[in-house]
């Protein structure tokens, strides 16, 4: 039996304690951690809203209204807490929603927010501020709200339809212009009947401006820039009032080009290969010079079945630059191609893609061999499709091949010659991977006789 001392009691005594003094403070940090949070949300996901961010403060336009009947209104004022449950308070603290609207002044944290109803009876935009709280823990967001007679407010319009501009990550990123060359660029607006607009923040490109007033369809950024690339002064936000003073507020985009670069296609006139019903196939196109956006089309000829154009890498800026699909049919293909950009500039290309046969192994019986006579066999003439060379590799053991028998090289193949001396008769079945210089693969279980 292990004797036990005073000393070992006094120290186990001491872990012990130790122990529980650190599981105690470890409960009490993990109570509080994460520490717990309260925001009002702002987004097209959160509440159908735009967050106009430049200048500070920052406002949380929500959907707009009208008096004319159906005129029933509702938009949520988004929150998110995290941490304990608890109930969130909402207080109008500066201005106040539009007549005919109310707001509950609470709800569950798990809610979502509360939702602001009721039937406008005034046109105009009206702008207030909301303070969320809940547990100690506050929020404040402002807001705006504008009601119409009827139909949608004043607001400026992004679409290459209407003014070449295309909407990422609410920037609307208008034409390029190019550097030495004059430039116009629309600031549309969706009632086309007027109005002003101000530079708010950012700067527009040296030698481009915007006059404060404009009628009709909008306002237009012209001039002849002075510098290409891509600058701070090339971004830049306006903010201003449409027909019947409605708010208007846009961020803006423009790419400068360098003077004295046509418009090309820099790739072709070959694509990479693809295989009959392989899925996965995409070849791009390429370009330089000119100004965005740019769209692509056939001109001649036609593509392998089961492919298809598509828009690469969510540029909608840079339109069907990408064949993709299923080639369903082998042959060579060729056809041509032309892209057009924003100032009417063209360019074409002939292209063309070779549809071959999918790797895969054909012969898995191989020929037969006798014990003691040299065999050799070349792995090849088992495979078919794809594009070669060949590797090849025994997918479990070397040892699986007939004893007597390993994989040797003749270039530019790798181990694919079954060779060797024979040293066991029997039927030996081995599984096996082959690979071609497109990385495509293919399995199978081959097999060999080897008699006495």
């Amino acid at each position: 039996m292990r004797r036990t001392t005073r000393a070992a009691l006094t120290l186990a005594a001491a872990v012990t304690t130790i122990a529980a003094l650190v599981g105690v403070a470890a409960g009490r940090a993990s109570a509080n951690y994460p520490p717990p949070t309260l925001r009002l949300l702002c987004s097209a996901a959160a509440n159908n809203a735009t967050l106009e961010t430049t200048p500070l403060p920052q406002v949380c336009v929500l959907p707009s209204g009208q008096t004319t009947a159906p005129n029933n209104y509702a938009a949520t004022i988004a929150a998110r807490k995290t941490g304990a449950a608890a109930t969130i308070t909402f207080t109008v603290t500066a201005g106040s929603l539009p007549p005919g609207l109310s707001m509950p002044t609470s709800a569950p944290s798990t809610s979502g927010g509360v939702v602001i109803t009721g039937n406008p009876t005034r046109t105009g935009t009206f702008n207030f501020t909301i303070k969320a709280s809940a547990g100690g823990l506050t929020f404040t967001l402002g807001y705006q709200i504008t009601i119409t007679v009827q139909g949608p407010p004043d607001q400026l319009v992004c679409d290459p339809a209407v003014n070449g501009g295309f909407l990422e990550n609410g920037v609307c990123q208008l034409p390029d212009a190019i550097l030495g060359q004059p430039y116009t660029g629309h600031l549309a607006t969706s009632h086309r009947a007027g109005g002003t607009l101000s530079v708010v923040s950012g700067n527009l490109e040296p030698g481009l401006s915007l006059p404060a007033t404009f009628t009709g369809s909008g306002d237009v950024v012209s001039g002849t820039p002075t510098a290409a690339g891509v600058a701070a002064g090339n971004g830049f936000t306006v903010r201003g009032t449409g027909d019947q003073g409605q708010p208007l507020y846009q961020a803006y985009f423009i790419q400068v080009q360098p003077d004295n670069q046509p418009l090309t296609i820099s790739n072709g006139p070959n694509l990479s290969a693809g295989f009959a019903g392989q899925a996965g196939y995409f070849a791009n196109f390429f370009l330089s010079g000119g100004a965005a956006p740019y769209t692509w089309s056939l001109v001649s000829g036609h593509f392998p079945p089961g492919l298809s154009l598509t828009t690469c890498c969510n540029d909608p800026r840079n339109a069907n630059d990408e064949l993709v699909g299923t080639p369903a049919t082998t042959g060579t293909y060729t056809f041509t191609m032309r892209v057009s950009d924003y100032n009417g500039d063209q360019a074409t290309q002939q292209f063309t893609v070779v549809i071959d046969q999918p790797l895969q192994v054909l012969t898995t019986t191989l020929p037969s061999g006798t014990v003691g006579v040299p065999y050799s066999y070349d792995l090849d003439n088992s495979a078919q499709g794809g594009l070669p060379p060949y590797n090849w590799f025994v997918v479990n053991n070397i040892n699986e091949l007939p004893p007597g028998l390993t994989l040797d090289t003749t270039p530019p193949d790798f181990n694919n010659l079954l060779a060797g001396t024979p040293t066991q008769a029997g039927t030996f079945s081995f599984p096996m991977q082959v690979q071609d210089s497109s990385n495509n693969w293919a399995n199978a279980t081959l097999t060999v006789t080897i008699n006495r």
